[in-house]
């Protein structure tokens, strides 16, 4: 039993993690109708410029956080007004192309700065500790990781629910033509969606840079965040965040159980595999939005 509620704790920390990467591509998916596969580049910028402000520039956690943030802000910014703009009303291929050539790309800055190389931070972010709940002995780490995940979630259904620019951006995720019918600058949403993504992706990154390292491996978890988003539906933030504690909860089950009898690899293919089935059943997710179209 203790083994079994360890895994399963492992699992939903692990999962919030999933999810929270799943919510950065719903974000810019529901606004513009592009998949962001320069994400996965950017969990590992964020990682790794963390670490560059936490160790070898010696900033207070907060100072760090802040300007890692502000990093992926920035970035997010460029990259809508630069590479994204010019791309809107061609064909739904070219802005998904570009999103793959900014994915290389910004892997490529942690090879070129920081050489590709695994990059702890010890104890300058989360606790190294563990808390002991009786007979259960938890790693602080993934329990922070968890909080911080919620946390930064909650946020975001706060401001799509409760702020101006919020109630905009799920009017212009319905429908473009309505939106600017009732006054909203569509290319605006486009922004700040563009900018919120990646803010929320630097911060999966900071707190996988903190639980794995900083490393070019960690593109290898954006990559099983498309695999939750693919099983939960493109248009829902509900259905990332289930499908992304899902398999955080399945992947963890599987290395405990079945390691002894399966490749390490296959704790990697199982979502995409399960993620296969899945959209034979139901094309559009399991909270995906069903279209319809009349020929």
């Amino acid at each position: 039993m203790e083994d079994f509620l360890k895994s399963l704790a492992l699992g939903i920390s692990c999962g919030a993690i999933y999810a929270l990467i799943a919510v950065s591509y719903v974000i810019i998916y529901k606004a513009t109708r592009v998949f962001a596969f320069s994400q996965t580049g950017l969990l590992v910028l964020g990682a790794y410029f963390a670490y560059q402000c936490l160790i070898p520039w010696h900033l207070p956690l907060w100072c760090a956080v802040i300007a890692t943030i502000a990093m992926g802000a920035g970035i997010g910014f460029l990259l809508e007004a630069t590479c994204m703009r010019p791309l809107i009303g061609q064909p739904i291929m070219a802005p998904i192309i570009v999103t793959l050539g900014l994915m290389l790309l910004l892997r490529g800055v942690g090879l070129v700065f920081w050489h590709g190389d695994v990059m702890g931070y010890g104890d300058k972010f989360l606790p190294l500790g563990v808390w002991k709940i009786g007979f259960l002995t938890l790693p602080q780490i993934q329990a922070y990781a968890f909080i911080i995940c919620v946390a930064v979630i909650t946020a975001l259904l706060l401001f799509y629910r409760y702020t101006r620019m919020g109630l905009a951006m799920r009017v212009a995720h319905e429908d473009h033509s309505v939106a600017q019918n009732l006054g909203i600058r569509v290319t605006l949403i486009f922004r700040v969606s563009w900018i919120l993504s990646c803010a929320v992706a630097v911060v999966t990154g900071i707190l996988l840079g903190n639980v794995q390292g900083a490393g070019i491996d960690l593109d290898a978890n954006g990559l099983v965040a498309i695999a939750a988003i693919l099983l939960g539906g493109l248009e829902s933030f509900l259905g990332a965040v289930i499908a992304g504690l899902f398999i955080g909860i399945l992947q963890i089950f599987v290395i405990a159980y079945l390691s002894a009898l399966l490749p390490g690899e296959i704790t990697l293919m199982i979502p995409f595999t399960l993620s296969l089935f899945i959209l034979i059943i139901k094309p559009y997710g399991f909270f995906g939005l069903t279209r319809i179209e009349r020929i």
